[in-house]
């Protein structure tokens, strides 16, 4: 499964006049420097030379970054090393090849930043393919790199704390509902092993003329229960969806317990997809489309 992640971008500096809660910088003018071009000049050094984490054994090395206006973005190589292990065909259910404990398993992942001028808030959308993504890494190695520069900690908390995105998301009207990895009944799973299916997503739609309500009222505990629909779907899903449609497309949303929105999915619904992976030029256009969406709800 692949899906974008959203988180801010913010700077604090205690040196900063106001309210000591609110002493963030415009990110086009820390201390006269601009965050744009940190975040570029680090991504350059990544296509430069790959990063290899021997302790984490993880490879990361950019291999397409553009600067355009307010953005960057491109696309970078993430891989895992550390086992030695087989590749199998699946067609032909031979092994085609030993991968070797030191040879990395890579995955391409995009990414997007957006500072806007005279904003104290920044976005970032990471792509995540299965469980595979750079998030802690960006966080922490860009952020190390930045305070070696300017003296001063990047704050990257998910988009969704924001309080005007949160309410918007929020407010959204749920189309559906899809329940990934459904757990089918006893009668459900024999016909589903006799067919050979891997998992079981079931989709929920509105009667008609009726509707599932926002996406606040699916985390809101049930009258006369302590636990919200999310929590009892999560009884039969261990992925549960929401579909919203704003901006005249459609989002698929992943909840879960006691967190903000996880993720956006990528699809066939939003982006052109081939052999199970997003099309480069469909996914950008999508991620622009989100990146503008997002901007206006917290560029301040």
């Amino acid at each position: 499964m692949h899906s974008l992640s959203a988180y801010t971008l913010k700077v604090h500096d205690n040196l900063l006049d106001g309210p000591r809660g609110e002493r963030y910088h415009e990110l086009d003018s820390i201390r006269t420097n601009d965050m744009l071009e940190f975040i570029f000049a680090f991504l350059e050094t990544l296509k430069a030379e790959m990063h290899d984490d021997k302790d984490a054994k993880k490879t990361i090395q950019v291999v397409e970054v553009e600067k355009k206006g307010r953005s960057v973005y491109g696309w970078l190589e993430y891989g895992e090393y550390g086992l030695a292990g087989s590749i199998v065909d699946i067609k032909s259910k031979k092994k085609t090849h030993d991968k070797k404990h030191d040879e990395t398993d890579v995955r391409s992942l995009y990414f997007n930043f957006c500072i806007p001028n005279k904003s104290k808030t920044g976005i970032t959308l990471l792509h995540t393919a299965g469980n595979k993504g750079v998030k802690s890494f960006f966080h922490k190695e860009f952020g190390n790199y930045f305070n070696k520069m300017v003296g001063l900690n990047v704050q990257m908390p998910p988009l969704a704390h924001e309080s005007s995105v949160k309410e918007w998301l929020d407010k959204s009207d749920v189309k559906e509902i899809r329940l990934g990895r459904y757990v089918l009944t006893d009668q459900g799973a024999d016909i589903a092993d006799n067919l050979g299916v891997e998992r079981a997503e079931l989709i929920l739609k509105p009667k008609r003329g009726m509707g599932f309500g926002n996406i606040k009222g699916l985390r809101d505990k049930v009258d006369g229960t302590n636990r919200s629909y999310v929590e009892m779907l999560s009884d039969y899903s261990t992925d549960v969806k929401a579909v919203v449609e704003s901006g005249g497309r459609k989002k698929v949303l992943s909840l879960r317990n006691g967190e903000p929105i996880a993720a956006i999915d990528i699809d066939e619904d939003n982006v052109t997809m081939v052999n199970g992976s997003p099309n480069p030029e469909s996914l950008h256009k999508y991620a622009q489309d989100i990146m503008k969406e997002f901007i206006r709800k917290v560029a301040k």
